[in-house]
């Protein structure tokens, strides 16, 4: 729906008009929707033959418009009907041809065709001046192929008053539509900035934003901490959909932490007069209130009638639920859509989707724009709305590694042999395709034959690497999901259905993955022991992610640390359509004392012999001013190592420890131990890239230096080691796309936890000699001018001692 400032009415089309007027029933029911009904049949091919066969009297895809005033409001409504029939009495028929499956050919007809029927019927009736019309409802039934007609005469005048009535079922949300239009939209254009002063680079980050969603381009900045990269980003974007350039905002995180500070700064915006609505999109998983689901570790789908409540009747109660909503105020978070959605007895999660349809601004996760199972279809399928999206990506640093992730899958010989044990006596015809899977599966593991080797425990261990699709393997995975979805239909309440649905999931995303493969993916054969694991990595995740990001007109990715810039751009699908702006930092340089201490090494291998000088160095750092620090470790190994030395020499000194596997309660405590005490002594241990080493905000005297060990390389592993062969062949680059860059890019955001305020002063220290070599002294930021080499525990002790007095 659209309101057109120049006509001053409301445009639509017949189909939305009336699936949004009789939109109802329950949440992913057994039965048969409209929409659902036109996403299973090739209804365009249908609709063709039928015309084609129907004779010269048939005159097919009939465009009809017709505009009413109605309380106030004018409504332009158009669409084409499938055919119009003139009778050799010159009588016209309005026929409208529906594709239908099951039961649902049986039934009468529904209230949604019915009422398309009557629109068109009634436009034609107006524009050709009848007193009545003909109308004919065709159904196809898209199994048996056949043909059952509903004939009508109407009225004119009955038609007009059905037609009215139609609009009084959408007249809320045609009311809400134009007052986004006429009243919000323009409090976006002049809304003023949030806060009295813009720091140094908030007006460039504004500017640039604005100007590449205006013209449609991609936009890269590297903004260092404090620059107010939330609010500038979202200021930018807002003026922007005010002056008409964009329709809705997607801002994408990486972590809940940040889409809550992304919602924050939509409050300060509203404020400042932006009367823009905005919705946060909590994940599926935590937003769910089914205690059946809950419970269950079955993996089966209890969205639906029978088993949930809340999807019991859903699109009966979610109309009032969403106006609540929207007379409540600008702004839904989690809490407050629960609330409403426990009010209307609604599920929450779909309420907050139904919901982003009339924001402004949509604040998710990452996988709501790119994953390939869970995005939004309702945005960003090609039957999408049609409308200007823009992409606001914060912490884009983490999208590379997210990209890889979500278009890499694997499948395991073990799930399938689970799988044949539990459908063995359930269907003959799933178990032949299920036995089909895994004796492909045996053909796969003599492809690893050549690279096969057996390990001391006599265990055999062999890859094989292919640089095309495993169409064989692919073609038995197609055929077994096709089988078990089969099954599933015709056994809803089987016992095993939750099982075969969890199994089948992982075949549906094996698949979806495979229809991304290009020159930038890699199948991987790996055997280990009895267990032959079938991969699809994706290793440049550049082609996929500039289509993906095609969806939007415009995407802005941001973070404080993207460096090297050439390497974002390259591998998160810049093309052409990208440019990059690094942005100075906000803070006066001297505000940070950044130290190399070169005369140790924190490489693997010299790890462990290192353990005591990596004390000496923590305790060097420390040594000038009592306070909060964090020492970084290149794993927990290393930090175990290292901090058993510490405590040997220290033993008075205060130690806060990260662990493996923490939950949110212990990330809590291990973050509330940094207090405001100045003159306490405190250390803490965490592993560099983890958890602590982004997105932690601890201002003031909560932290005042960190010692970083290494240079953050990720862990070696088969998946890197393809990932740097490919680069290597395609750029020369492989070991810096693999290695250097992700993990320096750990580094810098380590660093970045120590300066959060003006106010703030802190000392950085990078433990490694390699810091001191050409490589990486050109990834240190701009504002690390001032950098200064340690050659001995004594002299970095004497860098930190003169830094804290020259700041008394």
């Amino acid at each position: 729906m659209r309101y057109n400032t120049d006509t001053c009415s409301l445009e639509l089309s017949v189909r939305l008009l009336c699936e949004s007027a009789w939109r109802g029933g329950d949440l992913g029911g057994y039965g048969f929707s409209a929409t659902d009904l036109g996403a299973m049949a090739d209804g365009a091919a249908i609709h063709r033959k039928l015309q084609a066969e129907a004779g010269g009297y048939y005159h097919p895809e009939v465009s009809l418009q017709n505009t009413t005033l109605f309380h106030g409001l004018y409504y332009t409504v158009s669409g084409r009907a499938d055919g119009v029939i003139r009778g050799a009495d010159g009588s016209l028929t309005v026929d409208e041809i529906k594709c239908v499956r099951g039961r649902a050919f049986y039934a009468p007809p529904q209230e949604v065709f019915l009422s398309q029927l009557k629109c068109y019927a009634y436009f034609l009736a107006v524009r050709e001046e009848l007193s009545e019309i003909g109308g004919r409802l065709t159904y196809y039934h898209i199994e048996t192929k056949k043909l059952k007609y509903f004939t009508y005469r109407f009225s004119t005048d009955s038609l007009r008053a059905d037609y009215l009535r139609l609009l009084g079922r959408i007249e809320d949300r045609a009311r809400w539509t134009v007052e986004r239009v006429t009243d919000r939209l323009p409090s976006a254009a002049s809304a003023r900035f949030p806060y009295e002063e813009l720091r140094e680079g908030q007006e460039i980050m504004i500017r640039e934003c604005h100007a590449a969603i205006r013209r449609r381009k991609r936009l890269f900045v590297e903004a260092p901490t404090g620059t107010g990269k939330t609010v500038s980003a979202l200021y930018g974007a807002i003026r922007a959909m005010g002056e008409g350039h964009v329709d809705k905002i997607f801002y994408l995180t990486a972590k809940a932490s940040t889409a809550r500070e992304a919602y924050r700064a939509m409050g300060k915006l509203l404020e400042g007069g932006a009367k823009l609505r905005t919705v946060m999109i909590t994940a599926k998983e935590q937003a769910c209130v089914c205690l059946a689901a809950k419970t269950s570790s079955c993996g089966r789908n209890f969205c639906n009638a029978v088993d949930c409540e809340r999807a019991r009747g859903y699109y009966d109660r979610v109309e009032g639920a969403i106006k609540t909503l929207l007379e409540g105020g600008y702004g839904y978070p989690r809490q407050r859509i629960a609330e409403v959605a426990k009010q209307y007895g609604v599920c929450p999660y779909e309420l907050s989707l139904d919901l982003s349809e009339y924001c402004d601004v949509v604040v998710c996760d990452y996988n709501y724009a790119f994953d390939p199972m869970v995005y939004f279809r309702r945005y960003f399928s090609p039957a999408g709305k049609g409308e200007r999206y823009a992409f606001l990506v914060d912490e884009a640093h983490n999208l590379a590694d997210r990209a890889r992730e979500m278009y890499s899958v694997e499948l395991r010989r073990s799930a399938f042999l689970s799988f044949r044990e539990v459908i063995a006596a359930a269907d003959e015809d799933l178990t032949v395709a299920a036995d089909g899977a895994l004796m492909a599966m045996n053909r796969l593991r003599k492809l690893c034959r050549e690279n096969t080797v057996k390990d001391a425990d006599g265990n055999e261990q062999g890859f094989y690497i292919s640089r095309s699709p495993l169409n064989e393997w692919n073609g038995e995975v197609e055929l077994l999901r096709k089988k078990s979805d089969e099954w599933l239909k015709k056994n809803r309440e089987h016992p095993l259905s939750g099982q075969v649905s969890a199994f089948v999931s992982q075949l549906r995303r094996y698949l979806a993955i495979n229809e991304y493969f290009d020159v930038g993916f890699r199948c991987y054969v790996e055997l280990y022991g009895g267990e032959l694991t079938v991969k699809t990595y994706c290793l440049d995740p550049s082609p996929t992610m500039n289509g993906l990001l095609n969806r939007a007109s415009s995407a802005i990715l941001f973070s404080a640390t993207l460096t090297p810039p050439e390497y974002f751009c390259d591998v998160l699908g810049g093309a052409g359509r990208a440019t990059s702006v690094s942005l100075p930092s906000p803070f006066e340089p001297d505000h940070l004392c950044v130290a190399v201490a070169d005369y140790l090494s924190a490489r693997y291998e010299d790890r462990k012999k290192n353990y005591a000088r990596f004390a000496t160095a923590i305790a060097a750092t420390v040594s000038a001013r009592a306070g909060n620090y964090i020492a970084y470790f290149p794993s927990y190994e290393c930090l175990e190592g290292a901090r058993r030395a510490f405590c040997r020499k220290y033993p008075k000194v205060e130690t806060v420890v990260q662990s493996r596997g923490m939950g949110v309660k212990d990330k809590e405590e291990f973050l509330a131990a940094f207090r405001e005490d100045t003159g306490r002594l405190r250390v803490g241990f965490c592993v560099l890239g983890g958890a602590f080493g982004e997105g932690v905000d601890l201002p003031g005297n909560q932290l005042i230096g960190v010692i970083v060990f290494g240079v953050g390389l990720p862990g070696l592993s088969n998946e890197r080691n393809i990932i740097q062969e490919y680069f290597d062949q395609s750029m020369g680059q492989g070991y810096d796309y693999a290695y250097t860059y992700p993990g320096m890019n750990h580094v810098l955001q380590a660093v970045g936890r120590v300066i959060r305020r003006d106010e703030d002063r802190g000392v950085a220290v990078l433990v490694d000699d390699r810091y001191a070599t050409p490589k990486y002294r050109a990834l240190f930021p701009k504002h690390w001018e001032g950098v200064q080499y340690a050659g001995n525990a004594q002299s970095l002790a004497e860098i930190t001692r003169r830094f804290w007095e020259n700041r008394e």
